[in-house]
């Protein structure tokens, strides 16, 4: 049970983390490849594209879940205690505001992403379906860390 509450709390962590190893392995081994033995992985970049395309948006759910994304603070810092909060706020909404605008573009995108991929052979609805999927996790990990869910 323990390995299965960790999974889920660390779910885009895990996921985050698995696409850059495996970005990493697909280059290195690419570049292994086309130096030493004159043959490239076709695949591999491509492959590798893709992955940082999911690290990417899920790195934005990490730091979204652990507060850490670029703030300019110093400005909320100098005005009175009650005025903070509803900077936070407004900050949070404008944040959340966003979020919808990525879900509603992401799902367009993800729609009408039909064709396959060149070397890989998949559908690219396959790669872009992340976005969409980082615009709901975003605030949802934001407010399970917060205790408010």
């Amino acid at each position: 049970m323990n390995i299965a509450r960790f999974s889920v709390k660390y779910f885009e962590e895990i996921l985050s983390g698995i696409f850059m190893v495996l970005m990493f392995l697909a280059t290195f081994a690419n570049v292994v490849a086309r130096y030493f033995f004159n043959s490239p992985i076709l695949w591999a970049e491509e492959f590798s594209r893709y992955a940082f395309i999911w690290v990417v948006f899920l790195g934005a759910v990490v730091c979204t879940k652990h507060k850490r994304h670029i703030g300019i603070d110093s400005v909320v810092k100098a005005l009175p205690s009650h005025v903070q909060l509803w900077a936070n706020l407004a900050a949070d909404l404008l944040t959340l505001a966003l979020m919808v605008i990525i879900i509603w573009y992401g799902w367009i995108l993800t729609r009408s992403a039909t064709q396959i991929t060149a070397t890989l052979q998949i559908p690219q609805y396959v790669i872009y379906i992340v976005v969409p999927s980082s615009g709901v996790l975003g605030p949802f990990m934001a407010w399970a860390i917060s205790g408010t869910i």
